[in-house]
């Protein structure tokens, strides 16, 4: 159903969404998980049948109107940006009214298949370091690391967020799939390394396998992804973008992209040197001192003082 939180988002766009309005959008948003149920029980697809109880609904603003007449505007997300500049505490505001706290039972479950992940990957490792050779058991724990990774990643993406509505079930399943396959496939890959000279063919074919399938799954479910980020935070995004000194200031940008330049190739000069005439053991000093130095320059040239004309 997440095609009706997004319709319904897309409907309050632009309202200032005070503490009634907020109730009236839960309000609206529970009828309409109703009707688009009923109409999916009568042969209609998802989509439409979103579409159709959003059509429906009719006119929100006039719903709106009714509850807001009288009350003070809360501050939206459009109007939590005053010209350029976002006001934080109006954002802060917002965000409290949207959060949303995840369920305890999708908190143990993701802490138990956490434990079970690690578990697996320490053990890995110690068979990996200290094993007498068996490629069954990495291969074994392979399998169960992968499922376990992509089963949190699979139900973390859906369960909806503070900023985010949830992944639909099936596409959800599919990002997991692909996590475990990859993750799986992966582990089977290392677990034929010491192998390699006796008898692990098996290994390694199905051990890459899995990892391009994963890779391909991957692929189609990323790009493939729709927006699925709630319009008051795409709106609070746009304002924070416009807040930033780059975006305001594309001389600045252009001066901190010339400096960084210069840093990083001087970083790369003076470590060959530091390599062919002292050591190369510490050739990285260099980069290290660059990255500091480049750290300096984006903290001075966001956060210092800008010049007024």
């Amino acid at each position: 159903m997440t095609t009706v939180h997004r319709l319904l988002d897309e409907a309050f766009a632009g309202i200032p969404l005070t503490p009634e309005v907020a109730d009236l959008k839960e309000e609206i948003r529970a009828g309409l998980l109703d009707r688009a149920a009923e109409l999916e029980a009568g042969g209609v697809g998802s989509e439409e049948a979103a579409r159709r109880a959003v059509a429906e609904l009719g006119d929100v603003r006039a719903l709106v109107d009714e509850v807001a007449d009288g009350g003070t505007p809360a501050p939206s997300a459009s109007t939590a940006s005053r010209s350029t500049r976002v006001d934080w505490s109006a954002a802060h505001e917002l965000h409290t009214l949207h959060k949303v706290r995840p369920r305890p039972g999708f908190v143990v479950a993701v802490v138990l298949a956490s434990l079970v992940a690690a578990g697996g990957i320490v053990a890995y490792a110690l068979v990996a370091a200290f094993g007498d050779g068996a490629v069954l058991v990495p291969v074994l724990l392979a399998v169960v690391v992968g499922p376990a990774i992509g089963w949190i990643l699979g139900s973390s993406l859906a369960q909806e967020t503070t900023s985010n509505h949830p992944v639909p079930r099936r596409r959800a399943v599919a990002w997991g799939a692909a996590c475990a396959l990859t993750v799986g496939g992966a582990g089977v890959l290392l677990a034929g390394l010491p192998l390699w000279a006796d008898q692990t063919p098996a290994v390694w074919v199905t051990g890459g396998l899995l990892t391009v399938m994963g890779v391909a799954l991957f692929t189609w479910v990323g790009v493939t992804q729709t927006n699925r980020r709630k319009a008051w935070a795409r709106e609070l995004g746009e304002a924070a973008a416009r807040d930033d000194r780059f975006s305001r200031d594309p001389a600045a940008a252009a001066r901190f992209g010339m400096y960084t330049a210069v840093i990083w190739v001087s970083a790369a000069v003076v470590a060959g040197v530091v390599g062919m005439a002292w050591s190369w053991r510490w050739s990285w000093l260099p980069f290290v001192a660059g990255w500091i130095a480049m750290m300096l320059l984006l903290a001075t040239m966001l956060f210092g003082k800008e010049k007024q004309d």
